[in-house]
């Protein structure tokens, strides 16, 4: 079962360059490269099957964002501390998207609400074999439709591209069924609050999520 008009659609397509930057920050959130050490842009190479462009530019993007480190002598070195970076962006997601929620409330449309009612029924646990990546695509819709009627272009943006590392988290560690059922039903008082026009509900109803989902995370630098 799916749900027409997904959020994931209507980003632009993963690139060469994306995927390899996927992977390589994959491999440092799980340890595989750690903090201060060198990546081998070579050697990276051979292990994707790849030229050294993609992986020389996914290294850029990686400096940019600023998880590592790009020497004179061109060295790409990882940034101590850089396996927290999803946690850190939990952290910062529940700085921005309580607010957010409850800003959406007072501008979310009918035709939003309706199009996430029916991202929720197809959701719904256990009722059809797919039902844990419609769970994901409920997930992702309802985050960032409460990003896009935050009313804030800044804001918006910003969340965007927080959750645009959420792929990450689920390609890093799948969340269990159990998980996800449990992030259905806070999703589903989220709505209800939206539904009802309920700012201040929204935003405790989006901290409370975020927290939850903090104690639930599958290790320590995943979440």
């Amino acid at each position: 079962m799916s749900v027409k008009n997904s959020p994931q659609k209507s980003q632009p397509e993963p690139t060469r360059v994306d995927a390899v930057y996927e992977q390589i920050l994959l491999q440092i959130v799980n340890g595989t490269l750690t903090g201060g050490g060198e990546i081998k842009s070579t050697q990276l190479a051979r292990q994707f099957g790849l030229s050294r462009t993609p992986v020389v530019q996914a290294l850029q993007r990686l400096a940019a964002d600023g998880l590592v480190t790009l020497e004179v002598n061109k060295r790409a070195v990882v940034r101590p501390g850089a396996e927290n970076w999803l946690v850190e962006l939990h952290e910062l997601r529940e700085w921005l998207e309580p607010p957010a929620a409850a800003r959406a409330a007072l501008h979310m449309t009918e035709r939003d609400l309706e199009r996430l009612r029916g991202y929720a029924a197809a959701a719904l646990p256990h009722s059809h074999p797919e039902w844990t990546q419609s769970a994901q695509q409920f997930d992702f819709a309802l985050h960032l439709t409460i990003a896009d009627r935050s009313g804030n272009f800044a804001l918006r943006e910003t969340i965007r591209k927080i959750w645009a590392f959420k792929r990450i988290s689920y390609l890093a560690a799948p969340e269990k069924a159990e998980t996800l059922e449990r992030g259905y039903g806070e999703h589903l008082a989220l709505l209800e609050a939206l539904e009802k026009r309920d700012g201040e509900t929204a935003r405790a109803a989006m901290l409370f999520h975020l927290r939850s989902a903090g104690t639930l995370r599958q290790s320590r630098t995943i979440v």
